[in-house]
Formats: structure tokens, C-alpha cells, sequence
């Protein structure tokens, strides 16, 4: 049985899909990857100080 199953997806059309969306998420993995490492460093020292706000200067009154 295992070897009649083999033969059938390895000749599948339908094994195409899951590749494609392999290399979908890869792709946009290494887009999100290379677009945080060149962000700057002001960028990410602000993002590091907010939970270390006070809530008056957070708050809009």
C-alpha cells in the first residue's frame, strides 16, 4: 500500500500547492526579516520605551 501511495503523490498535481505556499511564506518570511533588520535604531528605542510610560502621558485627557 505505502509503495501505490507514493507513486501516487509523487506524480500528483496536487503536491504542487503546498510548494507554492512554501515559497509564499519564505518569500515574505525573508521581506519581514530584511525590513526589520534595516529599520533604525530610533525607530525600535521607542518601541522599547513605551510599557515604561507613565499612563498621564500615554493618556489623551
Amino acid at each position: 500500500m505505502r509503495a501505490i501511495a507514493s507513486d501516487f503523490f509523487a506524480t500528483s498535481p496536487l503536491m504542487a500547492g503546498p510548494q507554492i505556499a512554501m515559497l509564499i511564506f519564505l518569500a515574505i518570511f525573508v521581506l519581514v526579516a530584511v525590513r526589520i533588520a534595516r529599520g533604525g535604531a530610533r525607530q525600535w528605542d521607542a518601541a522599547a520605551r513605551l510599557p515604561l510610560e507613565d499612563e498621564k502621558e500615554s493618556r489623551h485627557e
